[in-house]
């Protein structure tokens, strides 16, 4: 994975998250979904859905996987 990260929320969902100003070209055009080009979001991936929550907050890497479900919780669906 390309400067992600994964975690299971507690329903038991892996998610892939990733932080939109890394994105290359392929990952972009993998999503369907053009990144932003100023206020770059946190982007989750699963089997179920894709969300973006923004902006991107510093240090994201480093929460625990509660404090990213809850991020996720404020995610706006993109599928």
């Amino acid at each position: 994975m390309e400067h992600g990260r994964l975690f299971i929320d507690s329903a038991g969902v892996e998610w892939e998250v990733y932080d939109e100003s890394q994105w290359s070209i392929a990952m972009a055009l993998d999503w369907d979904y053009p990144p932003q080009v100023d206020d770059f979001g946190l982007l989750f991936d699963s089997p179920v859905g894709k969300r973006r929550v923004f902006p991107c907050p510093n240090g994201w890497q480093s929460l625990s996987d509660s404090e990213l479900e809850a991020l996720l919780h404020r995610a706006r669906s993109l599928t």
